[in-house]
């Protein structure tokens, strides 16, 4: 290989051609790289400026290098070369003196017939001026880029599109939109002779694949993909034009790089390598195509992409089942892959193979599918973790046995006791107990309540509404007092209104689906069965008809839903034993309570929330279980040590953890089921569980009265269209927000609420800053509407601090004057967003 140190100007000067060969990337540079090398261009002009010969070899800022390799030569007297490394910066810069000669014809005077600096432009960097065809240009990218460089080189009205080739383009006329020809000139001059870069060229003995391969080793890493393109268009030096533009860009558009690389994977998957990795799927094709190659040339090759292109019209009807013509298999194929879980995609793929071939039916693939289905969305229910999934489809499609039904295979083979698929008996317990509201993902979750809303219309006619959509509780997380009445002659024996609050709340006969930024709150069930019975969702409709809401509503609700559940998502052929049940139900109990941290603690309700069990199959597991990490900080509902020792109450107090006289916990260091969820690892929302612990914390420290006219507060303020804002620190605080950050990063807010604190603060000292309370004028109306309620009195020279007002300072009229201050605040924020627009 031979280097050389030039410019770019000399490197293209000549009757020249640099190709991009076709296992290269398309041009990718962003926003980010132009900028970078914008900023060397202009930074070396503006050291060129004032000097009578200002590049002087050897001086240009050093751009990189670019190694080129000597391409197959026709009869001709044009050069060309082969574009191994560097083509994304050759590209760019080819596409700047597009832009600069755009720009000179536009500011040039026109009167001369001579040619003028923007033809020399053309002909000297983008063209070569006695050449046709596509020998005319001087750099020649990719097939999928040729189109919009060609527009942008021949200035077709075309340039500028909406691609990455477009983006260049248009980020270079912007820079230069108002330049001088003067200007222009003293840019070209600075693309084109100020610049460094070292051309490194190879000989034709030289193994170009294997310099590009180690070329790419650093810097930006190529995928599996590009590794693999490049291999395969190297053991196609004759055909590989015709097989680029027939075989490989058509499968490439319709699939996608990603897709794509998923393909190279699932390919070798079929051909029964069940350890294949997806990570390393270039070396293991790289190591097939080889032996294809050297037995059978290049039409064995192409013959061989020609399969793995229909293969891959298989996999898009998977990854997107719009494809597939079958309006059964079409619903099958997009259930799955709503679920989310890419899972089961080898054991799909080869079904689908088997019926293109005409060994199975659509009606057999369609019920295969809907067992796969079943064993995913019931492992979640009764949460199965799915660690080992992956192994069991990969080993699938190997194991299907000739002649025997697609859909009989599928279903004996997830049956084995072994993959855990839960029985009915599993299912039924576990919607009737367990904590669906922290289950599983939250699309999974609403796509289970959507599947089950279909099971109450007729096939075809059930309609989910296309809003954003959301799982709300009937009776609310917080036990208020009239709550606390209506279950207190429901409960067990020795059991309180709370802890059957809590052991009910989360089970899925309790919740309901609602358009997302539906404020039920802790409202009575009354008021809720008003929205439920104006809801399009019959499962809603259904809880708007009760007569009361509480422990046998709730029950008998689960009760149904387990049976639709059942029915919608059938059983394995066998239930998997007892004993082997027994050993998976305790296990989520020690893995929560290892995770409860220092310094807090919580209740075996939170923990059998979490764990999916009953409070009391907490309490004894850790009795009966010593040495679990952590059992000292789980206290029962009356705080009381779950192990019952004098020690464990020392060693906390050690940890940090505070206690009343009488040896109870104190309540601002308890942790509550959504906290300890989210340790755990469960999908929960987090601004609902700080919600939930706002609301906890208020009713805890504040008295009844207070928390009310705060709640009133909180509610009427999200009714005026504005947003709650929960803090994550050990006091959880609330912000009346004026909008989500989606609609402006310019967040206001007038009041911060802290409930153990029991002041609301009011952030002038943030409000200077930002308009329209940047104006002292309208700052000072705040504070004086602050004032005007009757318990609040503000300093004058509280508008540029952080001044507070006690929560109590609400009681009689208080709240009611403060709605209207925050319904004035609300307007002139408003006023000022709509204006600005």
């Amino acid at each position: 290989m031979k280097a050389y140190e030039t410019t770019f100007q000399k490197m293209v000067e000549g009757t020249k051609q640099f190709r991009v060969p076709l296992y290269q990337r398309p041009y990718s540079w962003s926003k980010k790289e132009l900028q970078q090398i914008w900023s060397d261009i202009t930074e070396q002009m503006a050291e060129g400026e004032g000097s009578e010969s200002p590049w002087a070899a050897g001086t240009g800022h050093f751009l990189g290098s670019v190694v080129l390799a000597p391409a197959t030569m026709a009869a001709s007297d044009l050069t060309r070369w082969l574009l191994i490394d560097g083509q994304q910066r050759l590209t760019t810069l080819t596409i700047a003196f597009a832009a600069i000669r755009d720009r000179l014809r536009a500011v040039e005077s026109g009167e001369s017939e001579e040619p003028g600096e923007s033809d020399r432009i053309h002909n000297t960097y983008l063209v070569n001026q006695y050449k046709k065809r596509l020998d005319r240009y001087r750099v020649l990218p990719t097939q999928s880029d040729l189109a919009a460089f060609r527009a942008i080189i021949d200035g077709g009205a075309e340039a500028g599109g909406s691609d990455r080739i477009g983006y260049s383009y248009n980020y270079f006329a912007g820079r230069i939109r108002s330049y001088s020809e003067e200007e222009l000139l003293a840019l070209e001059a600075t693309i084109g002779r100020g610049l460094s870069l070292v051309e490194i060229q190879a000989d034709r003995s030289d193994n170009v694949f294997r310099i590009f391969e180690s070329l790419n080793n650093t810097g930006k890493s190529l995928s599996q993909t590009d590794l693999l393109r490049n291999y395969i268009f190297m053991l196609l030096p004759e055909t590989g034009q015709e097989v680029y533009d027939e075989v490989w860009l058509p499968m490439q558009a319709e699939l996608g790089p990603e897709n794509l690389e998923v393909l190279a994977w699932l390919d070798l998957v079929l051909r029964g390598d069940e350890k294949a990795k997806q990570r390393e799927v270039y070396r293991t094709q790289q190591q097939r195509l080889e032996k294809v190659a050297r037995t059978g040339g290049e039409q064995a090759v192409r013959e061989e992409l020609e399969e793995l292109r229909h293969l891959g019209g298989l996999l898009l009807r998977i990854v997107e089942p719009e494809h597939e013509d079958d309006p059964g298999l079409r619903t099958a194929l997009t259930r799955l892959a709503e679920w989310g879980n890419t899972i089961y995609r080898p054991l799909a793929l080869k079904l689908m193979v088997l019926r293109d071939e005409g060994h199975a039916s659509t009606e057999q693939v369609e019920r295969a599918l809907g067992h796969i289905e079943s064993y995913l969305v019931r492992r979640m229910l009764v949460r199965i973790h799915a660690q080992g999934l992956n192994v069991a489809f990969l080993r699938a499609p190997a194991k299907l046995v000739p002649g025997e039904p697609v859909d009989e295979f599928v279903h004996r083979y997830l049956s084995n006791p072994r993959l855990r698929w839960p029985s009915d008996d599993e299912v039924t317990d576990i919607i009737m107990t367990g904590s669906f509201y922290w289950t599983g993902r939250s699309h999974q979750r609403l796509y289970i309540m959507r599947r089950l809303e279909e099971t109450y219309a007729p096939p075809g006619q059930a309609a989910f509404p296309r809003v954003k959509m959301t799982i709300e509780h009937v009776m609310p997380g917080r036990l208020t007092p009239s709550w606390d009445g209506l279950l207190a002659s429901q409960t067990d024996r020795d059991e309180t209104g709370k802890e059957l609050q809590e052991r009910l709340c989360h089970t899925l006969g309790n919740l309901v689906v609602v358009p997302d930024g539906t404020a039920l709150s802790n409202h009575m069930v009354e008021r809720k069965q008003q929205i439920y019975a104006a809801s399009t969702l019959r499962m809603n409709q259904e809880i708007a008809d009760a007569e009361s809401w509480g422990r046998p509503e709730i029950e008998e609700r689960s009760l149904r839903l387990a049976e639709r559940a059942i029915r919608v998502w059938p059983s394995p052929r066998r239930s998997v034993s007892m004993t082997e049940e027994t050993l998976f139900s305790t296990e989520p109990i020690s893995q929560v309570t290892a995770m409860i941290p220092a310094g807090r603690w919580t209740t075996c309700q939170a923990i059998a929330q979490v764990a999916g069990t009953a409070p009391i199959a907490v309490s004894s597991f850790l009795r009966d279980h010593p040495g679990i990490p952590n059992a000292h900080r789980v206290f029962n509902s009356k705080g009381e040590s779950t192990i019952g020792t004098h020690l464990s109450q020392h060693k906390l107090m050690k940890e940090g953890l505070g206690f009343h006289p009488d040896g109870r916990p104190l309540p601002g260091q308890r942790l509550s089921s959504e906290e300890l969820a989210q340790l755990f690892g469960l999908d929960v929302d987090p601004s609902q569980s700080r919600r939930e612990r706002f609301l906890t914390l208020l009713n805890e420290h504040r008295s009844p009265l207070v928390a009310q006219q705060v709640e009133f507060l909180l509610r009427e303020w999200e009714g005026l269209g504005g947003f709650l804002s929960w803090g994550d620190g050990q006091e959880t605080s609330c912000s009346l927000t004026m909008w989500g950050r989606e609609t402006s990063k310019e967040e206001r807010w007038a009041l911060v609420f802290y409930p153990v604190s029991g002041v609301a603060e009011v952030v002038f000292q943030h409000l200077a800053r930002r308009p329209p309370f940047d104006n002292e004028e309208m700052r000072r109306e705040l504070l004086k509407r602050l004032n005007s309620v009757s318990r609040i009195d503000l300093s004058e020279d509280a508008i540029s601090r952080r001044p507070s007002f006690p929560l109590e300072s609400l009681l009689g009229s208080g709240g009611s004057e403060l709605h209207k201050v925050l319904a004035w605040f609300h307007e002139v924020c408003q006023t000022w967003q709509t204006n600005r627009r």
